[in-house]
């Protein structure tokens, strides 16, 4: 199988030229130039002026002219950027001179927006949001799949687009919104909502946004010639660009480019509003901190839309302190050395002190009076006062492997949301295609250009190496393009943006970000001097690269090649609204995450979640904060519990909208016959009461009292209770005090049920099953409470092979067999209860589940609610320690979110892993996620305590609040649990001992 990789051909086109014809010596053309022609001067002026006394002048001048040429012509680098960009650099670093938006056309914000499009002052462009493909943790398959969209996207999109991507703010104020979407009528859940503002505002979430933006002026083409012959024509006939039929004209084109698009990208067209935003956000990137603006219907265009004035300062030159350079001093100094060589007849120095002079008038009224800063930082300033300055650096991407960088992993811009430096890191590239054929052209030229220089290099300075390298790249290029008619050649530049609120912050996060993409991928940025304002416009509105001088970063690739760089991607996890479950910790974005269980059955998942992990990790404390939330939202509870730790947290629920059920209690009764319908409650009877009390449900006693207690004999009979049919088998055995006066049939049918009677009696002794026959003891009202806490602490349920050995079963204890009844009748009757009601969502939380879950009536009946869930607007969450013993009898095929917490077994955290749908293969580091650590604290030696006085903290290492969590989309993202802001609640919910004397 071919190794897929990410690739740019850089320098195919590029080769520097030697040449040989000067004494057969093999010479750049920058050295052999000067040397040809200063040295023929240097021969021929003395020949010529022999006679004029200044021989030896002429000689030496020319001399000194040819070795300083020559020299400069060996240090010239050959390639991109060119020697004019350098120079220019060089110039502006030397004359800095403060650019204001008001006055460049490259910083000028856009003319004129109309909905989606720009009008700048070079053409027009449609702009559109694309969404980020699911790519973080993806199997391969699946992330060459993300590749092979950004493919066909390349291929679609006309030359001269850009993709830009930008580290914003997630706007707080529509955090809450989401989370009060459909639930504003609920006041404990808008004060929960409220409360979590101070964390929203601690964490402060952060997403990435991808904006798409491609001219519509010229065609389908965009910027290549034919493209340009159609901006021409459209010239000529003397079309408006803001008319009606221009307009119509765009938006059909940029409909037909983005209807072509892969799907995936979801492209959506930006506002006016979006438009204004892009401009601030990028003009004072770093301390324009503002959230992408909402979409908003039916909003009246302002026009004309007037953007804020911005200026540039390159170098920082405002706060430079350099002092000011004596320039006319100097050049008089000069003067009077010239006057005094020439009147001693010393040609030479005349001619070198004259020329000093002029270069240093020349200055002087370039300007050139002080001693510039040569910072490498963009100042961008708000002459209005609107905004802090900004401070930016822009860096292209100079540098990458030759061969390449290997799929997966190629994906070097997601390093960019590794960093928490402080600052803000942006990214734009560039895609101009090019014609198949035009392209093919070039690439022959390029090749016979090697060959010649194979001759002229005679390997100067490993040349042959060197050209046989570039050779490869250019015969993979052309392999690459003859290998599909549909592939496109094209021309492609990466440039990163970094901003910051002061020089300091932008100075430590340029030396992290160059840190890390060295790491990432062996790919270089250079920070260029001099040309930052110049290198910003490659984010502004519709620039050409050539004249934003991105061209000089620019480099051939084709469609397939550069998809593999898979620029938009996305690591959200997490719904649209809901419950905040929690940060996501992939990147340094910590996005939120919300989870909407209802929501889930609404877009026809299954609503079910399992919580899972080692004792001590969150996982309960998550479950509990789900719980709450749906609670809060409306929804009903059914929890089973183990323990009483549910019971604490949801303490201060009213008494009248919950009920806490101690199985081994007198409070609640649960008697099959009572708490499930009529119409199924003795079928409900039979099926847990007959194997708990260890009889053959096919004896003629069983079948005898199937028939007693089918509804319609239980209406007759009046037999409501456990207790009454008790009762009425008693009363129809054999008097004791009279003759036998009963029927043969009543006869026979008392000898039949006495066994019945007998292993009856003998179970209700017990005070663990006090809830079944005790007909005194309430029956909560299921259907119109809003929390039921069942508490079967008293209860003792098998273990796995205890259930799936006979003999082990046969001989299991009356507490147990008790135990597994009772869990299957619980789990029964939420499920009957929830299925019931459609209309309101209801919530089975099975605390510790790995007892009920190993049994078999249990297994089968949160099997079938992970079914059917969906469709009876239900949802289950499952708390277990291990979730590969545990789901083994139930399946877990149907349940697709998981929020796993670490595990301290390695072996078990990487089989659920594994079960998680994570390969090894693709990542062999998944015990950073799954695995615990322990704490350094909890690790010292006795003697290495500070004080006498140490107050244990409970902890759990770097691992505490973490968790993964993996979506209803099958997308994962590791995660830090939002904690409780109700510190009353959070203490209810923290099970560590300790913590309430803490």
């Amino acid at each position: 199988m071919a190794v897929e990789s990410a690739q740019v051909f850089k320098g195919v086109h590029d080769t520097p030229t030697y040449t040989d014809l000067l004494f057969n010596k093999s010479l750049r053309i920058g050295v052999a130039v000067p040397l040809a022609l200063g040295g023929t001067a240097t021969i021929a002026l003395p020949l010529l002026f022999l006679d004029s006394g200044h021989a030896q002048t002429l000689f030496f001048v020319p001399l000194f002219l040819t070795l300083i040429s020559a020299g400069i012509g060996a240090m010239i680098p050959y390639g991109k950027p060119s020697l004019g960009f350098r120079v220019r650099s060089i110039w502006r670093t030397v004359r800095p001179k403060n650019e204001s938006s008001r006055d460049s056309m490259i910083l000028a914000p856009p003319d004129d927006v109309i909905g989606h499009l720009e009008f700048t002052k070079h053409g027009v462009y449609a702009n559109y949001l694309v969404s980020g493909l699911r790519y973080y943790l993806q199997p391969t398959k699946h992330r060459l799949g993300a590749a092979e969209r950004h493919r066909n996207m390349a291929r679609e999109v006309p030359a001269g687009a850009w993709i830009y991507s930008m580290s914003v703010p997630q706007s707080q104020r529509q955090l809450l919104r989401a989370m009060l979407h459909g639930h504003r009528d609920k006041p404990e859940w808008i004060a929960t909502c409220q409360g979590l503002a101070d964390q929203l505002a601690q964490k402060n979430p952060r997403t990435r946004v991808y904006w798409l933006r491609f001219p519509v002026d010229a065609g389908r083409e965009g910027h290549t010639p034919l493209g340009q012959a159609t901006k021409l024509k459209d010239w000529l006939a003397g079309r408006d660009k803001d008319s009606d039929e221009s307009l119509a004209a765009y938006r059909s084109l940029a409909h037909d480019i983005v209807t072509s698009l892969p799907e995936d990208f979801s492209p959506v067209p930006v506002t006016e509003d979006m438009v204004d935003w892009f401009w601030r956000r990028t003009a004072w990137r770093g301390t324009f901190t503002n959230p992408l603006p909402r979409r908003r219907q039916g909003t009246a265009r302002q026009a004309p839309r007037s953007f804020p004035v911005a200026e540039f300062d390159d170098g920082d030159q405002l706060h430079n302190s350099g002092r000011r350079l004596p320039m006319l001093p100097a050049a008089g100094v000069m003067a009077a050395l010239t006057v005094l060589a020439a009147v001693f007849v010393v040609v030479a120095p005349a001619i070198l002190f004259g020329l000093t002079t002029a270069s240093l008038v020349a200055l002087w009224c370039a300007g050139v009076r002080r001693v510039p800063s040569a910072k490498k930082v963009l100042r961008v300033s708000s002459p209005d006062g609107l905004y802090p300055d900004s401070y930016q650096a822009i860096l292209p991407v100079t540098d990458m492997p030759k061969a390449g960088i290997r799929f997966p992993g190629s994906e070097f811009l997601d390093a960019l949301d590794d960093l928490n430096t402080g600052a803000e890191f942006d990214f734009a590239i560039s895609l101009v295609g090019h014609h198949r054929e035009v392209e093919f052209v070039r690439n022959d030229r390029a090749k016979e250009n090697l060959d010649d220089q194979f001759k002229q290099r005679r390997d100067a300075r490993d040349g042959d190496r060197e050209l046989r390298d570039t050779g490869l790249q250019l015969a993979e290029y052309n392999r690459q393009l003859h290998s599909n008619s549909d592939e496109r050649p094209m021309e492609t530049a990466f440039v990163i943006a970094v901003g910051a609120k002061d020089p300091a912050t932008l100075d430590y996060s340029v030396k992290r970000l160059k840190e890390q993409l060295a790491a990432s991928g062996q790919v270089s940025v250079r920070h260029h001097r001099g040309a930052q304002a110049k290198l910003w416009a490659a984010f502004n509105s519709g620039v050409p690269t050539h004249k934003s001088s991105v061209d000089q970063f620019s480099y051939r690739t084709t469609a397939t090649k550069w998809s593999r760089f898979v620029p938009i991607t996305s690591s959200q996890v997490g719904n649209t609204n809901g419950t905040l479950l929690g940060f996501n910790t992939s990147s340094a974005l910590n996005s939120a995450a919300l989870i909407d269980l209802p929501g889930t059955a609404r877009r026809n998942h299954n609503p079910c979640l399992v919580c899972s992990g080692a004792p001590g990790y969150g996982k309960s404390y998550a479950s509990k904060r789900i719980a709450r939330g749906e609670y809060q939202r409306g929804a009903q509870l059914f929890i089973v519990d183990p323990g009483i730790e549910w019971a604490k947290a949801f303490a201060d629920v009213p008494t009248d909208r919950k009920a806490v059920i101690d199985m081994a209690g007198n409070n609640f009764g649960c008697d099959p016959l009572r708490i499930f319908p009529e119409r199924v409650a003795g079928g409900y009877w039979l099926d847990y009461m007959i194997p708990m009390m260890g009889l053959d449900s096919r004896s003629v006693a069983v079948q005898r009292l199937r028939t007693i207690l089918t509804a319609r004999a239980r209406r007759q009979l009046k037999i409501p209770s456990t207790a009454a049919l008790m009762a009425y088998i008693a009363s129809i055995q054999a008097p004791v005090d009279r003759p036998d006066t009963r029927s043969e049939q009543v006869i026979k049918l008392a000898e039949d049920l006495y066994p019945i009677l007998v292993a009856l009696q003998s179970w209700s002794t017990y005070d663990f099953t006090r809830a079944i026959f005790d007909d005194t003891l309430p029956i909560p009202d299921l259907a119109n409470l809003d929390m039921t806490i069942w508490l079967t602490e008293s209860l003792d349920l098998p273990d796995a092979e205890e259930m799936s050995t006979p003999h082990l079963y046969n001989d299991l204890s009356d507490r147990k067999k008790a135990s597994v009844a009772i869990y299957g009748m619980l789990v029964r009757l939420a499920r009957t209860t929830f299925f019931a009601n459609k209309s309101r969502f209801g919530l089975i939380v099975l605390e510790e589940a790995g007892g009920l879950l190993n049994s078999r009536a249990g297994a089968a009946d949160a099997h079938l609610i992970s079914r059917r869930a969906r469709k009876h607007y239900t949802g289950l969450l499952i708390i277990t320690q291990d979730p590969v013993a545990d789901l083994t009898l139930m399946g877990d095929k149907f349940i697709t979110q998981q929020l796993i917490v670490p595990f301290e077994n390695e072996e078990l955290a990487k089989e659920v892993a594994r079960k998680a749908g994570l390969r090894a293969a693709d990542y062999d580091d998944l015990e950073e996620y799954f695995l615990a650590e322990p704490d350094p604290e909890d690790m010292r030696e006795p003697t290495d305590f500070d004080d006498d006085e140490v107050t244990e903290r409970p902890n759990r290492g770097s691992r505490i609040g973490k968790a993964f969590f993996i979506d209803e989309f099958r997308r994962p993202a590791p995660i830090v649990v939002a904690h409780e802001p109700d510190a009353r609640l959070h203490a209810a919910y923290d099970t560590t001992p300790g913590q309430e004397a803490a």
